[in-house]
């Protein structure tokens, strides 16, 4: 298994940063995910359900950069730790990510720190998927979303429902 560590590789301004995100989970129901993801002059919008907020996110990451990723990545590795003790602690995610067609591919490794552990899973991983496009010659900027594979969301902030709107507003009002 071969690591390849992202702190060596310089960002470029065509990799792919995490725009915007939006997740629910409970113990009741199931958990959703929704998120924007930029670069190279272009946005993926996507949405999907998982295990937790988590699987959420790094699935609606999945499912946005199909056009890119083609049958996707897996993650063969997950490390949280906490910047310190207490409450006003970091989470540091550091992830590994490898083709899912060729499991004894090299393991791209991403990582992030942030307040918000979500925040910081979702960035590790975009880190990684980053550090495997670039490894692959995969520019981003001639990537187009494939329409349909960037259907807003009704959780997307930009969506609109006339419906729930009316509602909102008499509720608010």
């Amino acid at each position: 298994m071969t690591l390849s560590r992202t702190d060596t590789r310089p960002t470029s301004a065509g990799d792919l940063h995490l725009e915007r995100w939006a997740a629910s989970s409970g113990s009741e129901r199931g958990s959703r995910a929704n998120l924007v993801l930029a670069g190279g002059g272009h946005r993926w919008r996507a949405n999907a359900d998982g295990n937790g907020a988590i699987d959420a996110l790094l699935r609606a990451v999945d499912n946005a950069l199909a056009p890119l990723l083609g049958d996707g990545v897996v993650l063969a590795s997950f490390e949280v730790r906490a910047t310190r003790a207490g409450h006003e602690a970091q989470a540091d995610v550091s992830v590994g990510v490898h083709r899912r067609d060729q499991p004894d591919a090299t393991i791209y490794a991403g990582g992030a720190v942030d307040e918000n552990l979500l925040q910081a899973s979702v960035v590790a991983y975009i880190d990684a998927v980053n550090a495997l496009l670039a490894a692959e010659g995969i520019d981003v900027a001639s990537a187009v979303p494939t329409p349909g594979e960037t259907e807003t969301h009704e959780t997307d902030p930009e969506h609109t429902s006339s419906s729930k709107d009316r509602i909102m507003s008499a509720y608010n009002s």
